[in-house]
């Protein structure tokens, strides 16, 4: 079929691969992308809103400025194009199944917070339809066996080199007798370093959609001096004037926390010491007493009619005899013991003995108005109990009298302490609260108790060199985001690209142009997926595997970057993905090994290879369901 004209029927598919490549690109926003933040997020460096920023800016203008121009419709050789020249529709449906299995792989992957390789997930996709069209013999296992070897090599590889990275900051930097300094004064050689790599990570990645640059202008000779040129150049300025400015904003710093500190440990011994002066004068008891004293003002306030029903004898005494009696309620609330003679049978049956451990817990709760009130209202139902169980042999016309006092005194007192309704939230509060305002830390900690215990005996080192540090990993972060955009939102724009030029020329290319829409829209979609759905891996990446903070999160992004970089220039396929986990493993194991929560590390390497051969197997089914069911008609699907 060499017409455009007869692939007409096909336009449904068309219109679906554009639909189903946002999703697959809303899905490399929510696992790819977001792997990337998660150290820096885990660590605080930044919060998740600033990491959603930057990693939206960051990448749109890596698609949109160093995107493909033009992408490779055989992704690599993964398949014989010289078997689909004559039918370039079966090439339009499978890359259009693939987009729906790798959509729909990713999706589950990400719900189940596991980082997965985008890359290998798509061509596990292609290899599924291939198989399923044109059998095995159309596949290129050649190229494909360099991903299984990459499931292995990448991050025992990248696990290494964060190894020694951080073991070289950990035991040069932050175990010395004065951090600090010694941070301040390495931090520009570290600058020159990590920007050289991070440059040259952008030069050997970011620009490989450039053939012209790649083949005519790109060369090592001239790269790597770049590179490391301009970091020397960074380094130089951190130690004249930048350095010293951060410097000494983090000495005002440090001395105001000092300050604070100083503040805070004296008001509590003030409050201790004062403390013990009230204890030793007026005892535990005495403040007990005075509850039970505030309980008996506070009933002493019942009509006439109701303390005789509560206390007979006090009818017959004057107005102060009564308040007397009621006061000595109070005192059997909190704890204390009532002359014989002056307390009745009910309330010593009824309150005195179920009230003794009562007053124990108020004493705990001396000093809270809550506790107070919980008294009252408490001991006010004791005391209606007692009413209602005294009032059968009183007149008829009494009864219904003191029932009532005592009831609106109930309600009232029940509504004096009753909660307030919560205000309705707004859609915009519901959805922040839903995406960039949660909490990952407490969540990840309350799914996981060994992730609690990990976090809970991990080793805090001096906060100001953390601080220093936080540069190095947010500055990292964002030019891998950068390469990451450039390059590898190839993965769901090829398919994508491929569908459109076969539907629109009638033949199959080698290589698809890709319009600037395309770019735009896909960078929107990765936008989108870390904001609604990021959180998720950010959880099992930056929390789940070992501890993170700034010194630990800028060590494993170094190392990522140095090797996808290197192999990237030797030219050996390794997974961005991969190689983060392997590095967050290999800065946990500086520590010790009961530092990494090994079952999470075991879930992630089962992911990578449980989600390539489903996303085969599925993309295999789904071709073989439009192309080889029965139709009303002869044309495929």
């Amino acid at each position: 079929m060499s017409s455009s004209t007869t692939l007409t029927q096909y336009l449904w598919i068309a219109i679906a691969g554009v639909i189903f490549g946002f999703i697959y690109c809303f899905s490399i926003g929510a696992n790819d992308v977001a792997n990337a933040f998660a150290t820096s997020v885990a660590s605080k460096s930044i919060t998740l809103k600033q990491a959603v920023i930057i990693a939206s800016i960051f990448e749109f203008c890596g698609v949109l400025f160093l995107g493909a121009s033009v992408s490779s419709t055989v992704r690599g050789k993964i398949y014989n194009i010289d078997d689909y020249q004559d039918e370039p529709e079966i090439v339009m449906l499978g890359m259009f199944t693939s987009l729906v299995s790798a959509s729909f792989m990713m999706m589950v992957a990400t719900y189940y917070g596991l980082p997965v390789s985008t890359t290998h997930t798509v061509i596990g996709c292609i290899i599924g339809f291939s198989v399923a069209a044109k059998g095995i013999e159309s596949v290129n296992w050649n190229e494909t066996k360099n991903i299984f070897i990459s499931w292995v090599a990448a991050p025992l590889l990248t696990g290494a080199v964060g190894f020694f990275i951080f073991l070289f900051i950990q035991r040069f930097i932050l175990l010395s007798n004065n951090p600090f300094h010694r941070g301040y004064y390495t931090f520009s050689f570290i600058l020159f370093f990590t920007i050289g790599i991070d440059l040259f990570f952008i030069f050997s990645k970011g620009t490989k959609n450039f053939e012209h640059f790649q083949e005519n202008v790109y060369d090592p000779r001239w790269v790597v001096p770049t590179s490391f040129g301009v970091g020397a150049v960074v380094g130089i300025l951190w130690l004249w004037p930048v350095g010293p400015k951060v410097k000494e904003r983090m000495e005002i710093k440090r001395e105001a926390r000092r300050a604070e500190a100083e503040a805070v440990n004296a008001a509590t011994l003030t409050s201790a010491g004062n403390a013990a002066i009230d204890v030793h004068v007026s005892s535990p008891a005495a403040s007990v007493h005075s509850i039970g004293s505030s309980i008996g003002s506070l009933i002493s306030g019942l009509p006439p009619s109701t303390r005789a029903a509560v206390h007979p004898a006090a009818s017959t005494h004057s107005r102060t005899s009564s308040i007397g009696s009621v006061q000595q309620i109070g005192n059997l609330i909190s704890g204390f013991p009532v002359h014989p003679a002056t307390s009745t049978h009910s309330i010593g049956s009824s309150i005195g003995g179920r009230r003794e451990m009562r007053g124990s817990r108020l004493a705990e709760y001396d000093a809270e108005e809550g506790a107070i009130k919980f008294a009252v209202a408490d001991s006010v139902k004791s005391l209606k109990l007692t009413i209602d169980s005294e009032e059968e042999g009183l007149e008829e016309e009494n009864s219904s009298d003191e029932t009532e006092h005592v009831a609106n005194i109930d309600e009232a007192l029940h509504q004096s302490i009753k909660p307030k309704k919560k205000k309705k939230k707004s859609f915009l509060v519901r959805f922040e609260e839903a995406t960039y305002k949660q909490n990952l830390e407490e969540q990840a900690m309350d799914e996981s108790k060994t992730t609690q215990a990990i976090w809970a005996n991990s080793n805090q080192y001096d906060s100001d060199v953390e601080q220093l540090f936080t540069y190095v990993q947010v500055f990292t972060a964002a030019l891998s985001s950068f390469a990451h955009g450039a390059n590898d939102i190839a993965n769901a724009i090829a398919p994508v690209a491929a569908i459109i030029d076969i539907y629109q020329s009638g033949t199959l290319n080698p290589e698809a142009p890709v319009q600037k829409w395309i770019l735009a829209y896909g960078g929107v979609a990765l936008s989108l997926g870390l904001l609604l759905y990021g959180y998720k891996v950010m959880k099992m990446i930056g929390y789940k595997l070992t501890v993170m903070s700034p010194t630990r999160g800028s060590s494993a992004s170094l190392a990522s970057s140095l090797v996808v970089a290197t192999a990237s220039y030797i030219g050996i396929p390794v997974s961005t993905t991969q190689c983060i986990v392997g590095a967050v493993v290999g800065i946990g194991l500086v520590e010790g090994q009961h530092n990494v929560q090994w079952a999470s590390m075991l879930k992630c390497v089962a992911g990578w290879v449980i989600v390539f051969f489903v996303a085969a197997i599925i993309s295999a089914m789904l071709f073989a369901l439009c192309a080889y069911s029965p139709s009303l008609t002869t044309n495929v699907c």
